[in-house]
């Protein structure tokens, strides 16, 4: 049905009664439609390139990250139970310790989740000088970036061609209602003479 529609408004053909805004309607319509395709590659490549340098810095997060195990110090805030019963993903911020390579131990703050105890164990991520970090961009975490990034770029395009064409449209249906109004005025002049 849409397809149908579709090509009535781009295939004007012989029409007597299609007037220019017509066809430069049409022309604008198909020039958007091939612009929305040929920028298919363009944001297939922002994605690639997005991918890239993600999977570059997982690579090198990687190598230069560990993780370790830190011990809670202290109990974690209780747990919020949801509506529907089940416990929130939140985590808090708690004092906890762990080991270092060197043999002494280091104490600091790390994200732990609500109702966790005092000595329960969780997962930090350390640099080469033993400073915590966040852990290293997964490889999952790249793929979906760049996908996102080329979807993105893509449905923004066509999100402005769109605008573009409807702004086109409502200056030309101003120009077919001044029209109108002038071939009405020469009407009403033509039926008093």
């Amino acid at each position: 049905m849409w397809l149908v529609f579709l090509w009535r408004r781009i295939h004007l053909g012989r029409n007597p009664l299609a007037r220019i805004p017509d066809r430069i309607e049409a022309a604008i319509l198909v020039g958007g439609l091939v612009a929305a395709l040929l920028g298919v590659p363009l944001a297939a490549a922002a994605g690639s390139e997005t991918y890239a340098t993600m999977m570059a810095r997982s690579a090198l997060e990687t190598a230069s990250r560990h993780s370790t195990t830190a011990f809670l110090l202290e109990d974690a805030p209780p747990a919020r139970i949801g509506v529907d019963g089940t416990p929130s993903a939140e985590t808090a911020s708690v004092p906890a310790r762990w080991a270092l390579p060197d043999g002494g131990f280091r104490e600091a703050p790390v994200a732990a989740d609500l109702g966790a105890s005092a000595g329960d164990a969780v997962t930090v991520w350390l640099d080469e000088a033993g400073a915590m970090v966040e852990p290293p961009v997964l490889p999952m975490d790249a793929t979906s970036t760049g996908i996102g990034v080329g979807v993105g770029v893509w449905l923004a395009a066509v999100a402005l061609l769109a605008a573009g064409y409807l702004v086109a449209r409502r200056l030309l249906n101003r120009a077919r209602w001044a029209a109108w109004d002038r071939e009405w005025e020469r009407f009403g002049q033509d039926s008093r003479s």
